[in-house]
């Protein structure tokens, strides 16, 4: 009997075996300056409570923090597209946006940006979600998209902000930026240290998918022409993203190893850390429209050149006067002024400029969120 009670229950010494880790999903990886953030997912761990985290590199250990993405210090621009081709959505846009804000964080700063052209910032910067709610019962659609513009407005907002600490969440009808190719505008957002979020009537698009999820953001469809969006995704898939927080090497690129206890889970994966790529200045602060006139403008330019080296050719072979050499003088060639506006080829319908079929270097694979949740009518939206 003795010998009995004293053999281990079969099974006992498994049950308390710690379970092995799982890989961390590393999202995205933001460099602003003397700090990094990796942007982790951490939805699969199902138990509250407290969560650590530890950074290595080269077998040394990083002063690191771990931080929710939606916490206190959150930074947000709400680009919502007011242009006149999508007004039949805006009102969804609208009521979505100040959903958004109402569960934020109280601490929550943040500004409205209206994507129409001019793009231009209807509201901001706020503490809290009052002045906001306020000023989108008041936005109204007018003009084209000019999203590209209103997304070089939305990572300007909040300077000094530290990486993955602000977040933009796009409303939109469109299929693209516009006319900024996907990797540009993911190396513009990566380069501010910017997480981007984007709503859209758009079932499939790769473009935004992709350039989201560089960012360490997601795509969520919301369905067209009935828009119910997927709030509710985007608030649980946002929840489940967190921060890890440490110093830049020193030299880039390196190589990190990230290792966070949840409670109910372990997870441990590594993060190569590169200097961030310089936005371009051809894509930053400048309307498609505007890009597009550029080249046109060249073109009409050197031929207006060409046709001015033909006349003056054609000029100096005709037969000159009979006249004494001091008595003659060659006619200067006429100034030329070349004025007006090239034409610009339209974007052909669901085309996506410069789309890759997959996620930008150096990132996860796209990451799209899908769901459906009622939305309240914009009307409304309480300003208190």
């Amino acid at each position: 009997m003795c010998a009995l009670v004293a053999a281990p229950f079969p099974g006992a010494a498994a049950a308390a075996a710690p379970a092995p880790p799982v890989p961390l999903p590393v999202a995205a990886v933001l460099v602003s300056g003397a700090r990094t953030a990796l942007v982790v997912d951490l939805s699969a761990s199902t138990r509250p409570g407290r969560r650590s985290v530890t950074v290595t590199r080269d077998g040394a250990a990083q002063r690191a923090t771990l931080v929710p993405v939606m916490a206190d210090g959150l930074a947000v621009a709400l680009v919502v597209d007011t242009s006149v081709a999508g007004a039949a959505t805006l009102p969804a846009w609208l009521s979505a946006a100040a959903r958004f804000i109402l569960e934020a964080p109280a601490s929550t700063q943040a500004v409205v940006i209206a994507d129409s052209a001019p793009a231009a910032v209807t509201v901001g910067p706020q503490r809290g979600p009052t002045g906001v709610v306020r000023a989108l019962t008041s936005v109204r659609a007018r003009g084209e998209r000019d999203t590209a513009a209103a997304l070089g407005l939305a990572v300007r907002q909040f300077p000094g902000t530290a990486a993955g600490r602000r977040v933009v969440v796009l409303y939109t009808t469109g299929a693209d930026a516009g006319g900024e190719g996907a990797r540009a505008l993911a190396t513009r957002f990566r380069a501010s240290g910017t997480i981007l979020v984007v709503v859209g009537t758009v079932t499939d698009s790769p473009y935004w998918a992709s350039v989201a999820a560089a960012t360490g953001g997601f795509f969520a469809p919301s369905g067209d022409p009935v828009v119910i969006p997927a709030l509710d995704q985007v608030k649980t898939t946002l929840n489940g993203r967190y921060l890890v927080q440490f110093p830049t090497p020193p030299v880039l690129p390196a190589r990190v190893s990230v290792r966070i206890d949840t409670g109910d889970l372990s997870m441990t994966g590594d993060a190569i850390v590169t200097a961030p790529a310089a936005a371009s200045r051809d894509t930053t602060d400048r309307s498609p429209i505007r890009a597009a006139l550029v080249p046109g403008l060249a073109v009409a330019g050197l031929a207006a050149m060409v046709i001015a080296a033909v006349l003056l050719r054609r000029r100096r072979s005709r037969p000159l006067p009979a006249a004494p050499p001091d008595e003659y003088a060659a006619d200067p060639p006429p100034p030329w002024v070349v004025r007006g506006r090239a034409a610009v080829p339209g974007v052909a319908p669901g085309a996506l400029p410069e789309v890759t079929p997959g996620p930008v270097p150096g990132t996860m694979p796209g990451v799209v969120a899908r769901g459906r949740a009622t939305v309240p009518e914009a009307s409304r939206a309480s300003p208190e």
